[in-house]
């Protein structure tokens, strides 16, 4: 059941996705531009040239080519749950929706399933045009430490976005997990530019964000080939990212839904 009902949400947003021929088409095509932009960024800055570059093989295409593409994927993640939850809110079936038979985690996973398969598409396309066309070279990847690494990247990011999905609810807008770890982690999370490169101060904040260990983690495991064993210490903090907000994640979005539904809010907005 829970399958089916899952392929009928994938159906339902893949019918709304391709009902606007014009915005899938921009969506699409416009992975390239940022690319061809960070391309040309890369050329003013020599390979081999930045020492903090050099951790990751010093090419600076490459470094923001993973920090991008993976970035933008995790703070989906992390937003996507709190849109889905906001357009309900504001279509006026989110009450229906949460007071239907099937379970409210399962509920907010299903709603967001397809997002994910289309950014992850969208991602494969970044990198398979870098491949190609802009030089980009994988030759060094470690594929079971880069999956290992996406999966409790994902886990940890799935997390947040349930925060955010929750205090949606909650506070209707302006709910601060979306912001926080959205917004700030491109910014703090290296995702353009190695955090060595922070003040002091904000690079300690970085160190807060998950983001900062995943980019961190893929980089070595993609253009160093790093071992399981080799990015130990950010699998230590991703797993405990993921181990303990997951649950708490659940557990507070549950709550949200009890709470909005005992005081009448879920249907304002």
């Amino acid at each position: 059941m829970n399958l089916y009902k899952a392929l009928a949400f994938i159906k339902r947003d893949f019918i709304i996705l391709t009902s606007y021929k014009m915005a899938l088409f921009t969506t699409t095509i416009g992975v390239v531009f940022p690319l061809l932009s960070y391309f040309f960024i890369a050329k003013l800055i020599p390979e081999g040239t930045q020492e903090s570059l050099m951790r990751y093989g010093g090419d600076y295409f490459s470094f923001t080519l993973i920090g991008i593409s993976f970035s933008t994927y995790f703070i989906t993640a992390v937003q996507e749950f709190s849109a889905l939850m906001r357009r309900d809110q504001m279509a006026g079936c989110l009450e229906a929706l949460l007071s239907s038979q099937t379970d409210t985690k399962s509920l907010i996973f299903m709603s967001a399933l397809f997002k994910f398969i289309h950014n992850g598409s969208i991602l494969i396309v970044m990198f398979i045009v870098s491949y190609l066309f802009l030089g980009f070279d994988i030759s060094k990847i470690n594929i079971i430490s880069t999956l290992v690494i996406l999966i409790l990247s994902f886990i940890a990011f799935i997390s947040l976005g349930i925060f955010s999905a929750a205090g949606t609810i909650i506070f209707k807008q302006g709910e601060p997990f979306g912001i926080i770890f959205g917004t700030l982690s491109s910014l703090l999370g290296g995702a353009v530019f190695p955090i060595a490169l922070l003040p002091s101060g904000l690079k300690v904040i970085s160190y807060i964000f998950p983001i900062t260990y995943s980019l961190d983690a893929l980089r070595l495991s993609i253009l160093q080939g790093y071992s399981l064993n080799m990015l130990f210490p950010q699998l230590i903090i991703l797993a405990l990212f993921a181990i303990f907000l997951f649950p708490l994640s659940l557990k507070f979005f549950e709550w949200a839904v009890e709470k909005g539904k005992k005081d009448g809010t879920l249907i304002q907005y």
